[in-house]
């Protein structure tokens, strides 16, 4: 039965890894591969990225070595002399709007990530508050705006509980209404394309303050999008959070089962947690669900990484892809799973993209084997039939099975695995095609530590 909930559309990429090149290239280097991002199997087809994350855009107190994650001066995008540069490690702020207006002429959202728990490089100076001096003088940023001192930070006459305090840097009071009203304004100055052009937000370290604050922000300046890194892998917290916050929220829980499974190359994990409510927000609500198996924080899967991008970029929610894993890593072709047109992140969002329309709505076809799961995407035309996708984490098996699907494109049809893998040296081919027939029963198998995903034969990849 598939679940009939409405999905997010698309897939994301964040645009940046922890100590991306210093210097002031990565706004180019993110430019440079704008059109590629947006067409990923060539040919002028928009079967690719529709949203990009970039790093922390204002100057930080770390100046030319930070990743932005100490933001000193939120108006200064690289064009002040302060904190030892004038430049971001990122770039200038003309080069910054010349990459987003780059994305955005490819039809790719661009997404600003907002640091707004704490702030960086104030000078010291009596606080009544704590009886003693704290760095929260802001006064002399060099943009002129946003010149908080200690009564904008906990704890002051607003704020004597903080949320959550984050590596002794100055927590900001969002109880206070110049706080509050300043940060609004400052969200707005960055979708406007003359400043920067961002048009959705990435919330950072949202434990640190109420989600009150989000919900109130994006009814405010009406981000296309909005995500929260809510750190944490308990499914009913995250679906509080995104809930009360009025946005979608990143998928700790899922992160982490596809970790377990991924990390045991014996075959040890359990393939159907990724449906289970408590193990996967994705499964409990993918409607808020943003879907990651690695990002700057956190790279913890360091085995068989492509089984775990089968799974987010064929199932419900919206799937993040991250650079470190399509360039660094090799992932776009498969990296050290092979290469070639099936394998690998590319070959991955053509599925989602043309195959699942978009946002694939689920049928769980096969979940009561330790070893394999079997699940279907919805089909939508006979151009965006769905799909049938066989994960296996047998060490050293061809796994499959006869299931019966719901999906009307697909039944009375020759299948044909479009998109497989394994890192099982000898077993990385592509399986054979299958017959669905008229009443939806078809076999489908995947090669050891692989995955495969079938749909009509005769589809066009481009």
């Amino acid at each position: 039965m598939f679940l009939s909930l409405p999905l997010f559309a698309g897939v994301m990429m964040q645009g940046f890894y922890w100590d991306v090149p210093a210097g002031g290239t990565w706004w180019d280097t993110m430019k440079s591969k704008a059109y590629e991002l947006r067409y990923m199997v060539g040919n002028g087809t928009k079967y690719g990225i529709n949203r990009i994350w970039f790093p922390p855009a204002s100057k930080a107190q770390g100046g030319g070595y930070s990743m932005g994650y100490d933001p000193h001066d939120y108006y200064d995008l690289g064009q002040y002399y302060q904190d030892g540069t004038t430049e971001t490690r990122f770039g200038s702020a003309s080069e910054l709007r010349s990459a987003i207006s780059t994305f955005r002429s490819y039809g790719i959202d661009c997404m600003a990530d907002i640091v707004i728990n704490h702030r960086s490089g104030g000078a010291s100076e009596y606080n009544p508050y704590t009886g003693g001096n704290t760095w929260t003088d802001f006064r002399n940023v060099a943009s002129g705006k946003m010149k908080w001192q200690y009564w904008a930070f906990h704890p002051n006459a607003s704020c004597s509980y903080d949320e959550g305090s984050f590596a002794g840097f100055p927590d900001i009071c969002h109880k206070n209404a110049t706080v509050t009203n300043d940060i609004k304004t400052w969200l707005l100055w960055m979708k406007n394309v003359a400043n920067a052009g961002f048009r959705s937000w990435r919330w950072d370290y949202v434990k640190g303050f109420s989600p009150t604050v989000v919900k109130n922000l994006n009814a405010w300046t009406s981000p296309t999008f909005s995500v929260g890194e809510y750190w944490d892998a308990n499914t009913s917290t995250l679906d509080w959070w995104a809930n009360a916050a009025n946005s979608s929220v990143f998928d700790f829980a899922l992160y982490y089962t596809l970790r377990d499974i991924c990390n045991n190359s014996s075959g040890g994990g359990y393939l159907p947690n990724v449906f289970d409510y408590s193990k996967s927000f994705a499964a409990k609500n993918p409607f808020r669900a943003v879907t990651f198996v690695g990002n700057h924080d956190t790279d913890e899967i360091y085995r068989d990484k492509m089984m775990a991008y089968a799974f987010i970029l064929t199932y419900q929610g919206y799937p993040c892809i991250w650079w470190k894993d399509y360039y660094n890593y090799g992932l776009a072709t498969g990296g050290g799973a092979g290469t070639g047109w099936g394998n690998g992140i590319k070959q991955l969002v053509w599925c989602r993209e043309k195959l699942g329309g978009g946002a694939p709505q689920i049928e769980i076809l096969k979940s009561n084997d330790g070893d394999f799961i079997i699940y279907g995407s919805r089909g939508y035309s006979t151009s965006s039939p769905g799909y049938i996708v066989i994960i296996n984490d047998n060490p050293t098996q061809w796994k499959g099975a006869w299931v019966q699907t719901g999906n009307s494109y697909l039944k009375g049809k020759t299948l044909k695995a479009y998109a497989w893998s394994s890192t099982v040296s000898g077993q990385n081919y592509q399986p054979a095609n299958k017959y669905c027939d008229a009443n939806g029963w078809v076999e489908v198998w995947a090669a050891p530590r692989g995955y495969a995903v079938y749909s009509v034969d005769g589809r066009k990849r481009r």
